[in-house]
């Protein structure tokens, strides 16, 4: 599995939230790229497994809401 930067992922929430108007796809990037947040900051505590358990679950979050606002 290629290495998936969390603040590189938080990132493309935020550009996405300058060009998104919908408020409820707003909301949710804005969760979402919290989440990024949260796991960058607490990447380093976690174990290589567990590290990749939570960059999977947010990852699939995060491509739902690409395919439902590019849908």
């Amino acid at each position: 599995m290629p290495q998936v930067d969390p603040w590189e992922k938080a990132a493309d929430c935020e550009r996405a939230l300058r060009i998104t108007i919908d408020p409820i796809h707003r909301e949710t990037l804005s969760n979402i790229r919290e989440f990024w947040i949260a796991l960058a900051q607490e990447s380093r505590f976690l174990s290589e497994d567990a590290l990749a358990a939570q960059i999977e679950t947010i990852g699939r979050l995060h491509a739902k809401l690409d395919r439902d606002m590019h849908a």
